[in-house]
């Protein structure tokens, strides 16, 4: 990340304080979210950048989403024991791939992140864009 004015209001959020993972989620999301307005069409994906130009798609999201949480990780010395992982894949709704509905390469595939512990193997899934719109904090990943 280098996006300075981002550094500045993460280190702003964070000074000062030791955060759990779960605290790492909730800013992550909460600074994406806040940056962020969703749109349909092609735009950067570079998390540099999508804090500037204030819309994204999933990508996007997912982007800006992973680049707070790994920076907050790092500041907080606790690379040893997490990761945010940005992943692709396909969005089903009770086990329908909602991909089929639509005709489009936009819905080819879908952006989301993993938080793994490196320590105990658990792994949560997150999907900032699901969550910025539908308040999904997280999700499942087969």
């Amino acid at each position: 990340m280098t996006d300075q004015n981002l550094i500045k209001e993460i280190n702003v959020q964070t000074e000062n304080k030791t955060l759990s993972i779960e605290e790492i989620i909730k800013l992550s999301n909460k600074i994406t979210s806040e940056k962020l307005k969703f749109t349909f069409n092609k735009v950067s994906s570079n998390p540099n950048l999508v804090s500037e130009l204030k819309k994204a798609n999933c990508i996007g999201y997912s982007s800006l989403f992973n680049s707070i949480g790994n920076y907050i990780i790092r500041k907080q010395k606790l690379t040893d024991q997490y990761e945010f992982i940005h992943l692709i894949g396909k969005l089903d709704f009770f086990g329908f791939n909602i991909h089929k509905l639509f005709n489009t390469p936009f819905f080819k595939n879908h952006d989301f992140n993993e938080i793994h512990d490196k320590r105990t193997g658990e792994r949560k899934f997150v999907d900032p864009s699901l969550r910025d719109y539908l308040r999904i904090e997280y999700i499942t990943s087969e």
